[in-house]
């Protein structure tokens, strides 16, 4: 699955091509829950988040999901955009 999302987007070191779901956990270090959408993104952006992690987040927003109770809330909403991708 994620062979094919890293060709979809490319294969640099700053993209989701190199990460497994896993990996988005050292994006979420420090963040404080329940979290909103606009402070997620900063709290992401921070601690250098790829700009296609961003993405998906802001996403998020667009459809609707605006807070996040727990790090599993984002990591499984995150989970979701992947599977919407393929």
């Amino acid at each position: 699955m994620f062979d094919k999302i890293k060709d979809m987007i490319g294969g640099n070191e700053k993209d989701l091509g190199d990460l497994s779901l896993g990996g988005f956990e050292k994006y979420l270090e420090g963040v404080t829950y329940p979290i909103g959408l606009d402070d997620l993104t900063a709290a992401l952006r921070n601690n250098g988040a790829p700009d296609q992690m961003l993405g998906m987040v802001e996403n998020l927003g667009v459809k609707g999901k605006s807070t996040f109770s727990s790090e599993d809330d984002v990591l499984g909403s995150l989970k979701g955009e992947l599977k919407n991708i393929m």
